[in-house]
């Protein structure tokens, strides 16, 4: 085959050109991969001063601004993906907000961070829910959900009310239905820091000393999803529990009676759940470790939904060892009586008919196994 030098010059400045034009479309999508993200729910951090993460992710080099001067970052100026600490100053007002700036190349991108108002709470999407208790509010506590995408699904784990001057929860409230009902993992033991909580307000194994890491929510409560199972190792979920004769022993009977509930299509289309150990109204044996709340008493509320029809059960129960011989039937009450045990008001999102009908029966002999 002939081919002429020519020709060849040609293609040759042919590829040069396709290689340069492709080198500038590649730089531009290099540049337009700005992107701010906070680590804090809702872009939104309490009234007091408090830390939060700004991640920035490019590939160039990038500068950083904020608004106003009650919220400062630890470094304004980096290359490529950066975590950068950021801090507020404590609001003994209003509400605010401030928005952060950050720039790379020729992209800007913002984010708004807010500050609640002094003894304002979050804001918590989920507290119209039918399980979750009325929320105590205040600077001091958190309310969130942890959640996973389960059959394509968005899926509550649990929701936690979260007392950040006690290290501990004041309830757990999660459901069982069909679906989450199911197991398809194993335990994981996959311990690890509840992310909702700053560092400042966790609790850690050492907190833990002389005691179980008792869960709230239980491992085999979510067994439906690992990524579930594995939430529920998180410590805002850990209550310091006595070992082998109560978390071990009653506390543990108790969970698998309830697990057994929210598996019994007859009991429920719906069953809804709250647990916890008493931290309000001195209820309290000690703090441990560094500064974790022990209760004294431990709780659960339970409501059953079949068929538009609700009945509910509680169980209330001092938190010291338990003998072999226990039958946990003795320790069942009604929701209005686990109210004025615990102060907290559950199932408040009912009808307030079919709420004060509920709350006051307990009848035993309609949760099987009792």
């Amino acid at each position: 085959m002939n081919i002429r030098k020519k020709d060849i010059r040609y293609n040759l400045f042919f590829i040069i050109l396709i290689t340069l034009f492709t080198s500038c479309d590649n730089d531009d999508d290099i540049q337009n991969n700005l992107k701010v993200t906070l680590d804090v729910t809702n872009n939104e951090v309490s009234s007091g001063e408090e830390s939060f993460f700004l991640l920035i992710e490019t590939n160039g080099a990038w500068s950083a601004s904020v608004q106003d001067d009650w919220c400062m970052l630890n470094k304004t100026s980096g290359v490529g993906n950066s975590s950068v600490i950021g801090t507020v100053a404590p609001n003994n007002t209003e509400a605010r907000s401030t928005v952060i700036t950050v720039n790379s190349g020729d992209q800007t991108a913002t984010v708004t961070l807010k500050q609640r108002a002094a003894g304002e709470s979050p804001t918590f999407e989920n507290a119209g829910r039918i399980e979750i208790p009325e929320l105590k509010k205040g600077a001091n506590n958190l309310a969130y959900s942890h959640y996973t995408t389960y059959n394509g699904k968005k899926t509550i784990t649990y929701s936690i009310e979260y007392d950040c001057s006690k290290k501990h929860s004041r309830w757990i409230a999660f459901t069982f239905y069909d679906d989450v009902s199911k197991k398809n993992t194993d335990r994981t033991d996959a311990w690890a820091d509840d992310p909702h909580i700053p560092a400042a307000y966790r609790s850690y194994r050492s907190d833990f000393s002389g005691y179980d890491r008792g869960h709230l929510c239980a491992s085999a409560d979510r067994l439906y999803s690992k990524a579930a199972n594995e939430q529920t190792f998180y410590y805002s979920n850990m209550s310091p529990q006595i070992g082998m004769t109560f978390n071990q022993s009653i506390w543990q009977k108790i969970e698998e009676k309830v697990q057994t509930w929210g598996k019994e299509t007859a009991l429920r289309d719906t069953l809804y759940i709250v647990k916890g150990g008493t931290i309000d109204n001195g209820n309290i044996i000690k703090y441990n470790g560094n500064g974790v709340a022990v209760p004294e008493y431990y709780f659960m509320a339970i409501l059953a939904l079949k068929n538009q029809s609700y009945q509910s059960i509680g169980f209330w129960l001092k938190h010291q060892p338990y003998s072999s011989s226990y039958n946990i039937s003795d320790y069942v009450c009604s929701i209005d009586e686990l109210e004025e045990h615990t102060g907290i008001n559950f199932f408040h999102n009912l009808p307030p008919n079919i709420e004060r009908e509920v709350e006051t029966k307990c009848e035993k002999n309609k949760w099987p196994g009792l």
